[in-house]
């Protein structure tokens, strides 16, 4: 994912860290992203295509295009204020 991100083009224009969890661990890998002041949380980004799908939402917004979520990224997305296990699972992965 390091190497993904790297080769978007995005270094610069957007911070990623990676750290432990973010909250609700049962949906790892979570990514929680702050945009126009509205929050973003999406689940299950466990495979690098969902990931690029995310790079490139993100490359499509900061250059001025469209707000909502491809639906790769729509079905992965949820809303969470902290605290609890974290939301029901909505993706069956197999697991």
């Amino acid at each position: 994912m390091r190497r993904t991100f790297r080769q978007a083009g995005l270094g610069g224009r957007v911070r990623l860290a990676f750290s432990d969890c973010l909250g609700p661990c049962s949906e790892a890998n979570g990514f929680f992203l702050y945009l126009d002041g509205r929050p973003y949380w999406l689940r299950r980004i466990n495979s690098v295509e969902p990931f690029a799908a995310l790079l490139d939402w993100l490359r499509a917004v900061l250059d001025g295009g469209g707000r909502g979520l491809p639906p790769v990224l729509a079905e992965r997305a949820f809303a969470w204020t902290g605290g609890g296990d974290g939301p029901e699972p909505p993706i069956d992965e197999g697991t």
